[in-house]
Order: C-alpha cells, then structure tokens, then sequence
C-alpha cells in the first residue's frame, strides 16, 4: 500500500453525489422472495424484483459531433434529495436517494437502456454509493458493501468497510465505487485523505486499503489514480503494478487556490483540477493515463464534471460554467453536456436542464423532471 501523510485538504471529486456514511452495522437488503432481507432490529421490506440484466439494444452513440437527448425515462425519486448513481457495462443505470439513516429502507432503482425504471432492491439502511459490472450489483449501505447477482435479485456477497468519519464534512463526497477488471474498488474520504480498498467478489476477505492519497480517482478500467504525500500523482494498475508520476501543484496562494488535485479519469487521460482560488476558475492538466506523462495546463472551472463514455471524454457544465450553455426547448437548461478535448476545449453543447450526474459508459444524464417533482433519466446519443 502507498502511505501518504495527513496534509492536504478535501478534494471533491465533481462526478459523485454528496455521501454521508452511518457508523452502524448493516441491514441485509430485501433482494427478492427467494432471499429475503434478514433484520437486525429494523423492519424489512420485501417485493418481487425485476430482472436486473437488459434484454434489450443498446442505442449507437455518435463518438465524433454533436449528441442529443433521444430518450426520457422518468425515475420515481424526488428530484429535491440527493441521490448516488451508477452505470453498468450495458447500459442499465442505478439510482437511490442518498442516505444514512439504518432504519430506514432505500429503493435502489434500475433502467435499462430502452426501458423504463423499475426495482432493483430494496436496502434496509441509507445506500451512499452504487456499482455494477455485468454480474452484479454493488450498493454500500451503512458500512458494508453488498452484493447481489444481477439475473436474480439475490443476494451474493457482503463485505465490511471501515468506520467512516462523518464530523465537519457538510456535503462531501465521501464515498465513491467502480467495478471492474473482476474487482470492486471502493474510494472512501478519510479527514484530508482519500482511502481506496479492493475487494474480490469471488472472494469472502475483508476489503483491502491498497492506497492513499491526498487526492484520488478511479479509472474506469480498475486503476486507481492518486497524489502522493510528496505531490506526485501515482498509477496503480488492476494488477498491482505501481506507475511515478510528475509532481502536482503544491503552492496554496492564499486565496483558496494554488493546490492542484485529482479529479477524473477519462479519454485515456488523467484531469487533474488547480483551482484559482474564490471563484470558479481553475487550471485542467490532462496526464497520458497510461504513462502519466503531462499533456499541458488549459483554462477549466471547477464546476465541470469529466466522465468516460462511448461517446469519448464527455463534461457536464453547470451554472456559470464555461463553454456558453444554450437554453433549451423550454428556457429551463442550466447545464449542459459538452465534449472535451485533450486540450480541454469544450465544443457540441447539449442542454440537459437541471442535471445532476453525468454517467457512462453509454453517455446518460441524471436531471430534475420539468413536468413533475420527481427525476428523470436522459440517454445521449
């Protein structure tokens, strides 16, 4: 494990929802009739699942050019709360209400990508970050990670994550989670680090803290990217293998700015985000993934949320953002889906109105309905 020491501040990693994690201990979900959720103390709620795994096409998505909105499917959360959201391999895409309270029963919603939402689980305990690969679904619920098997609702694993501290952090992203090379990595906000722990779903052991950083992201491949104690961004590969990177910005101006940290991986490329201090401004430096070598530094905002899709590097922009938003139909349109180059231009602006979370593979946007108070899913294409 890379060790780093305690220095630096809380880096919020732009494309996760806001996660609060409840010290207790975890209440098994409601998977399905033929795995019903065990309670320890709390009450269980138990129905019939749907499928998990799409029995439909994928759309084709344009990787070059403009993308437009091409389907609305309505998600039955109240567009006011905050929400985790996650994507699998094929297309279907989770949601749930975030939430800490182990009492309480959480809806983790699925859409597949022509269909509408139905549910997927149900999760006794606040849920605070969501994954799938083409298996499984893997939802963290309280502090433990759980597993169900996607063809039947059941579930197939759970493992125990440490205690999270929740003191002085008001809205921070806490917790985020990839799936994939047959792993699980679970990133978890430490006080000024970030902590990333593997777990094998083949595997009964304990999640593993395979690194630490002062910022961090995961690739959509499995490998984890991260600043060093010394401001070094690092690379540690699915198999272990451990990449040295430049040194990162180190040099706070005294306005908030100066401080550089990792934020995204995608296109093939490291972001890493140095915010100018009291505003939006910031400084984007991209980094080859592969060998970390440094691409240049280009003008950003650190509203822009970068994910990695079918469709290429992708951005959500929100208000005040850069790139020029154009309204939509409706005049509601507060953010947009851009692409973005490798030298962080941003170019074929989609309005997407009052987004939240920009996900991929199959480029989707999580957004507030404009005809009801509830969510609504787009797919890009």
């Amino acid at each position: 494990m890379e060790s780093m020491a305690k220095t630096s501040t809380i880096r919020r990693l732009a494309r996760l929802a806001p996660v609060l994690l409840a010290a207790s201990a975890l209440l098994a979900a409601c998977a399905s009739p033929h795995n019903p959720g065990k309670s320890s103390g709390a009450t269980t709620t138990t129905s019939t699942l749907t499928t998990l795994v799409p029995t439909t096409t994928a759309p084709t998505v344009a990787t070059t050019g403009p993308l437009q909105v091409t389907a609305t499917v309505a998600v039955p959360v109240p567009a006011n709360v905050q929400i985790t959201a996650a994507e699998a391999p094929d297309g279907a895409v989770f949601v749930s209400q975030e939430g800490h309270d182990p009492a309480t029963a959480t809806v983790v919603w699925v859409v597949d990508p022509t269909g509408p939402a139905a549910i997927a689980e149900h999760v006794n305990g606040g849920v605070s970050a969501l994954a799938a690969d083409a298996t499984n679904l893997y939802v963290v619920a309280d502090d433990s990670v759980i597993g169900y098997t996607r063809s039947t609702g059941n579930q197939m694993g759970q493992w125990k994550l440490p205690p999270i501290d929740t003191a002085n952090t008001s809205n921070a992203d806490l917790v985020s989670m990839v799936a994939a090379s047959g792993e699980v990595l679970v990133m978890i906000t430490q006080g000024n680090l970030q902590d990333v722990y593997r777990i094998l779903p083949t595997s009964t052991a304990a999640a593993k803290e395979i690194a630490q950083g002062t910022s961090a992201a995961l690739g959509p491949d499995g490998s984890v990217y991260y600043e060093r104690s010394d401001n070094h961004l690092m690379k540690l590969s699915p198999a272990g293998v451990t990449t040295v990177g430049p040194l990162l910005a180190n040099t706070p101006n005294g306005s908030g700015g100066g401080i550089a940290g990792v934020d995204a991986v995608a296109g093939g490329l490291v972001w890493v985000s140095e915010p100018a201090g009291q505003g939006l401004d910031a400084q984007l430096s991209p980094y080859n993934a592969g060998t970390l070598q440094a691409m240049g530094s280009y003008s950003g905002s650190v509203s822009e949320q970068i994910v990695d899709t079918s469709a290429g590097a992708l951005v959500l922009v929100g208000p005040d953002g850069p790139g020029g938003c154009p309204q939509g139909p409706t005049a509601a349109s507060i953010s947009c889906v851009f692409r973005i180059s490798q030298t962080a231009e941003l170019s074929f602006p989609t309005p997407v109105g009052t987004a939240d979370q920009l996900l991929g593979p199959l480029p989707a946007v999580v957004t507030a309905s404009t005809t009801t108070a509830d969510l609504e899913l787009d797919r890009l294409t």
